[in-house]
């Protein structure tokens, strides 16, 4: 771990963060499999209600990593389709927020081992697009999974020779919109 990590030795790493978010992806293979006790239970943090309104159907974990880094997990419907989703980002703290902090904290996982993991789970490499960062897209039946890239230093993203995953977003297609895109 880094000399940066705070001092909670509870608190995983970004490597274990993404290890134990592989281990949910793992297990999911329709919308019913994304609960947020299933999140709780390979996270190992309770998922609280995203906001104080009682229409509120999103959950948040969000926990510091390190002085500069924090990870949240948001869980919630997707708007369009009611179905669940899942999102993963790592965020600068507030106090590191205006200076770029070094993203070695969150670059020990490469972006490649995700990618193979991924491959190893039976999911296809299905895409490649640029939003905020570089993004990889991944499915397999229902479950559709979205890797955004940064790298480790603010090269363009032609000069990463080493891609550290930012985000993850997992999501499901419908029944109907399988069956369009086979």
């Amino acid at each position: 771990m880094s000399a940066s990590v705070l001092a909670d030795a509870s608190l995983p790493d970004a490597p274990e963060v993404l290890r134990r978010l592989l281990a949910l992806i793992d297990t999911l293979h329709q919308p019913q499999d994304l609960t947020t006790d299933r999140v709780a239970r390979f996270t190992g943090f309770t998922m609280r209600p995203f906001s104080e309104k009682p229409t509120n159907d999103a959950y948040q974990i969000f926990q510091p990593l390190t002085d500069a880094w924090r990870y949240l997990y948001i869980w919630g419907l997707n708007s369009a389709t009611r179905l669940p989703d899942l999102g993963l980002t790592f965020i600068e703290t507030d106090k590191h927020s205006t200076q770029r902090p070094s993203k070695a904290d969150i670059c020990q996982f490469d972006a490649m081992h995700f990618h193979d993991a991924l491959l190893k789970m039976g999911y296809r490499h299905v895409g490649n697009a640029r939003r905020e960062s570089a993004a990889k897209q991944y499915r397999r039946g229902l479950v559709e999974v979205d890797i955004g890239i940064v790298g480790e230093s603010s090269d363009s993203f032609e000069k990463i020779s080493h891609g550290c995953v930012k985000r993850v977003s997992i999501g499901f297609l419908e029944n109907e919109t399988l069956a369009v895109s086979q």
